[in-house]
């Protein structure tokens, strides 16, 4: 079975950090109280953010995907579009289920050919016979 293993955006993750530091630095030279305010708010999202990013698999099975210190699936039965947003250097991977919702992916970088094998991957059979014709 094939898996398209999907690594970090570590620009993004690293872009974060700087984020951090800079808020840090201005509370230490500046002694910004707002800025003390946020930067415990911001060290957290970072954090939350580092435990969802250990790892995305796609295979025809469905998406695997870790949250927090699990992982869960979403089924390949369940998946009805998967698409692609760029927003300067992230790329957002949106999953629609069957009942409505959404799943967005945004700290993953994912090249021009793994979103092609992906759409692939989740292309229904009823969308690939419409796409032929």
């Amino acid at each position: 079975m094939k898996t398209i293993k999907l690594s970090p955006n570590w620009t993004l993750q690293g872009s974060k950090i700087a984020l951090a530091i800079l808020v840090a630095l201005s509370v230490i030279l500046l002694g910004a109280s707002f800025m003390m305010i946020l930067l415990p708010i911001l060290l957290l999202f970072i954090l939350l953010n580092f435990l969802q990013i250990r790892f995305l698999y796609c295979y025809k099975a469905g998406v695997c995907h870790s949250s927090g210190f699990g992982k869960r699936y979403i089924n390949a039965e369940d998946i009805v579009a998967v698409e692609f947003n760029q927003v300067a250097f992230v790329t957002v991977f949106k999953v629609t289920l069957v009942n409505g919702s959404t799943k967005q992916f945004f700290n993953w970088q994912i090249d021009d050919q793994q979103q092609i094998e992906i759409i692939k991957l989740y292309q229904r059979v009823g969308d690939a016979e419409n796409a032929t014709l």
